[in-house]
Parts: structure tokens; sequence; C-alpha cells
């Protein structure tokens, strides 16, 4: 999609974007190259971390000069130092004030970016944008902030692009993500009679802004959950079993250590991705990569299941961020694609302050 001068929205919007993660990172950056770098990090950032150069090293393999390897290189890199650099600061410093207004920032920049795109995208009625993900993505570290009102506003702005996006998944992961993040703030905080009221009201709440929504001109939405039966999800069953016969079609090493980059695209006879990240990375990063990916979500499962019986201020939001991102993973993508960036600071930021909580209990 292009805008009147010519420009590539796409890549115009992904430099954008690119560019504001790396403002972010900035106060992690120094502290990763003031700091002693400890190696010793929790096992769900090692295997992502293994994944990600693994995914770098596939791409550079594939590729038949390094300037075609530049863009997948960095398409692993960049949400690799994203998680690392995260993790150090938070483990070193926690979650500040400073921190919490940044993410905020980036949220209103990911969201500005959406609007932008979305009023050239929707001239023909129907948006379908998946940048409407991304503000979602960082939803779970501003619902981190201390301020109600700050969570309020971002809850319901995030409701409202979704919906203006006309995405079944995104609103699935939506719902799922808010119903799993008020259970468990409930969990986390209290026990009894009034938190479950609370609950209820919450649920109420969330119920009054779909319902109104649903009536408004950003309910179209819902006329496409209507018709899911009819287009197979957009088509994805035929997707998922097109790539499922190349998976199974391939032999030796091209099944264990993939096909490279946007395999599946390349090589697709219905010339489509996977829509489904398992799928994806089976195919263009082999079994390696697909074991690598696999183990990652399961360990971050895990994980999350400790903050939660831990009763951690960090659980509602890891376990809204995983229930996003497993949904999504399996009918969309994230692995691939620019979400894997927020994804990765997120988890960096959560389990780098997790390790700076127990840290100062221990010194205490």
């Amino acid at each position: 999609m292009q805008t009147e001068d010519g420009e590539d929205l796409g890549h115009l919007n992904m430099a954008k974007v690119y560019l504001a993660t790396f403002v972010v990172l900035i106060p992690g950056v120094i502290a990763y190259f003031t700091e002693r770098i400890n190696i010793i990090i929790a096992t769900p950032i090692k295997l992502l971390t293994l994944l990600l150069i693994w995914m770098a090293s596939v791409s550079i393999i594939h590729s038949p000069n390094i300037k075609t390897a530049i863009y997948p290189c960095m398409s692993a890199l960049i949400p690799l130092a994203a998680l690392q650099i995260m993790y150090l600061y938070t483990r070193k410093y926690g979650i500040n004030k400073i921190l919490h207004w940044t993410f905020v920032a980036f949220q209103i920049i990911l969201i500005a970016q959406y609007v932008r795109i979305y009023k050239v995208a929707n001239m023909g009625g129907e948006a379908h944008l998946m940048t409407s993900y991304y503000p979602m993505f960082v939803l779970p570290l501003v619902l981190l902030h201390p301020r109600k009102l700050v969570r309020y506003i971002s809850i319901l702005t995030v409701v409202f692009i979704i919906f203006s996006s006309v995405k079944r998944g995104g609103m699935v992961a939506l719902i799922l993500g808010l119903v799993v993040y008020v259970i468990s703030n409930r969990k986390v905080q209290s026990k009894g009679f009034r938190s479950i009221l609370y609950m209820l009201f919450s649920f109420a709440l969330l119920g009054g802004v779909f319902y109104y929504i649903a009536n408004s001109e950003y309910g179209g939405v819902f006329e496409r959950f209507e018709s899911v039966m009819d287009d197979g999800g957009s088509g994805r069953n035929i997707v998922w079993f097109t790539t499922w016969q190349m998976i199974r079609n391939s032999e030796g090493a091209s099944l264990i250590f993939g096909h490279g980059n946007n395999g599946v695209l390349n090589d697709s006879p219905v010339f489509l991705s996977a829509h489904n990240d398992f799928l994806e990375s089976c195919y263009d990063y082999g079994l390696v990569g697909f074991t690598l990916y696999a183990l990652s979500i399961l360990m971050l499962i895990i994980y999350s299941i400790r903050l939660l019986k831990n009763k951690s201020e960090l659980a509602p939001s890891m376990l809204m961020l995983l229930t996003i991102t497993i949904i999504l993973t399996n009918i969309s993508h994230v692995l691939i694609f620019y979400l894997m960036t927020i994804v990765c600071m997120t988890i960096g930021t959560l389990m780098g302050q997790d390790t700076h909580n127990r840290l100062q209990i221990q010194r205490e």
C-alpha cells in the first residue's frame, strides 16, 4: 500500500516503529554496556535466545548474498536485543517511574502509526490492519502502571482499535487476554466476596464496552465472525493443509534445518505464509527451530504459573501476554513479524523485574 507521494506505507510504518523501539531500549543499552553482563539467565530467555540466533543463522545460510540476509537477520536480532537489554536493565534497576511512562509513550506512538495507516487503508471500508496488534501487545506493560486512569484509558483505546481493524483473531485474543488478566489479578490481590464482586463488575464493564462498539460503526468484526464457517477463517484451512503437505514432502537436511526465512511464502502454491507460527517455524527453520519455539512457549507457561502461585504482581501481565501470543501464533504470526520484538521486550521486562524482586528479598 502506498501514500499519494508513492511511499510504501508498510515499510514506512515499520521503520518508524523500529525507531520508537530503539528509543524505548536506550536506557537498557546504556546499562548493558556499563554494567557487568551476567550470562546466568532464566530458562525461557535462554531458549528464546537460542531460537532467535538459530533463525538469524538459518537466514544467512539460505540467503544468496549478504544484502538479502540483512533484513531477516535484523528481524531476529532486534527481538534478541530487546529481550536481553530489557531483562538486564530491569534486573538491575527494576521498572521505575520513567520506564512506566516510556511504555505509555511507546503505546501512543504505535497507536498514532495505526491511525495514520487506517486513514489510508480504510478508504475501501474494510481495514483488516494487523498494525492494530502492536498497541495490544504493549498493553500488558502499560497495565503495570501505578495509575488506574492510565490503565483504563489504555484498555479502552486498544479495544476500539482492535474493533476498528475488523480483525477476528485480534478480537478473540484481546477478550480472552483481558479475561485472564482480570481473573489472575483478583487471585494475586485478594480473595473473598469483595474480590468476586470486583471481578464481576470488571466483566460487566467490558461487556458493556463490547456491546456499545458492536452497535456502532466499528461493529463489522461481528459480521466477520458470522462468516467464519463460510470462509474457513479467511482460507486458513487451505493454507494450513498446504503448509503441512510441504513439511511432509521436505527431506533430509531441509526437514531438520529448514528452508530459510519466508520459506513458506516463497515455496507455497497458494503464495501465502503459513498463518501459524508452529507450521511456519517447522518449514522455515526446520525441526530445530520448531522445537526451540515450542519449548520456549512451554517454559513461559510454566514460568507464568509459578508467578501466579507466588502471587506476583507481574503474573496478570505475563499471563495476558501469553494468552494473546498463543492465540495469534496459532492463527496468524508473531514469531516472524515485528510483534516478536514487542513480545521479547515484554518478556525481558517482566522476567527482569521478577529477578530484581527476588534479589531484593535475598538482600533483606
